[in-house]
């Protein structure tokens, strides 16, 4: 399919958002501070503008970004599904199951809103805002705004920045672009206090998320002549310390730290399934191994869950990792 001219895009979400009076948000599963933070920005923005807003997550929002406001005005698994509403806007998802099982609103939606910025995401929406070379989805969700002439409140400015800062990794990821940089700029010149928020995000860890990290550390192998980092997590690196998987997050790029390493990857071990993220740098484009496992994301960064136990997980993606990525001196 021919990708949509984007700003034909903006402008048919412009009039959408001028004429409907009704919408649900939604981002991906185990949502992160991009989804999180373009989501909360854009209903602020809605509401300023009288709209009906249902916020909707299917899974809690993660105890590192509680701190971002009004987070608690997100509905966790509580799906409106006999309302009608005349948009839903989901944010971050490649596919509209990457928001869990959302067809019972789909289906009664006036139209449907696609903001994303993965190179595997499909254009499912009526409208489809999705641009790969964006840093984050909140970068295109400031866009909209600058395309609307939004003036952005400090509270918004602040979610915006943490979808960014969040998604580039600090700006260390290579998605992050002049562009984003000037983003950024604007958003601190409305004044908010992106130390303290820089302070919460990656100066403050839980005693599990600290734990986990040590047992994930314990597990680290480098493999294919040290250019693959694994880490692998069991269920019981979990029970043992009272642990979920959002006490992960951030520990697959410690894989990464190792020199010439090229590829790192976290297996974690679920009730019935396993979570598998990747990193990578270079030319290595994980995004594809992610798709083929049903997953997908960034070239440099991806993830994917797999209906299969831990074992049985690892086995396939080293296999696939040797297959595509690893060519014999």
């Amino acid at each position: 399919m021919k990708t949509p001219d984007l700003e034909r895009e903006f402008k048919k979400l412009e009039e959408i958002i001028v004429t409907g009076k009704s919408f649900f948000l939604a981002g991906h599963l185990n949502p992160d501070g991009d989804t999180l933070g373009s989501m909360l920005a854009i209903s602020s923005v809605l509401k300023r503008l009288g709209k009906d807003i249902y916020l909707f997550s299917s899974d809690p929002v993660p105890e590192n970004l509680s701190f971002l406001p009004h987070a608690k005005s997100i509905k966790v698994g509580h799906l409106p599904t006999k309302k009608r509403f005349d948009a839903v806007i989901l944010l971050e998802c490649s596919t509209p199951t990457r928001g869990g099982d959302l067809s019972a609103v789909l289906k009664h939606a006036g139209k449907v809103v696609n903001i994303d910025h993965h190179k595997t995401s499909e254009f499912y929406g009526d409208v489809n805002i999705v641009e790969s070379h964006s840093s984050s989805t909140a970068e295109i969700v400031y866009r909209l705004f600058y395309s609307m002439r939004v003036h952005i409140t400090k509270t918004e400015a602040a979610c915006l920045y943490v979808g960014i800062v969040t998604d580039t990794g600090r700006f260390h990821f290579p998605a992050t672009s002049p562009r984003t940089l000037e983003v950024a700029s604007r958003l601190l010149e409305t004044g908010f206090k992106f130390s303290r928020i820089n302070d919460l995000l990656y100066a403050t860890k839980s005693c599990q998320a600290l734990k986990v990290l040590g047992r994930a550390l314990g597990s680290l192998e480098l493999l294919f002549g040290g250019r693959v980092a694994v880490i692998t997590l069991k269920a019981s690196d979990f029970t043992d310390f009272d642990a979920a998987p959002e006490h992960t997050e951030n520990v697959i790029n410690y894989g990464m730290m190792a020199p010439g390493v090229k590829i790192a990857v976290l297996f974690r071990e679920e009730a019935d399934r396993t979570g598998v993220t990747f990193r990578s740098r270079g030319h290595a484009d994980v995004s594809l191994l992610a798709k083929a496992f049903g997953g997908g994301g960034h070239r440099n960064a991806s993830g994917c869950k797999v209906s299969a136990g831990l074992n049985e997980t690892r086995k396939k993606v080293l296999a696939g990792i040797k297959k595509f990525y690893i060519k014999e001196p």
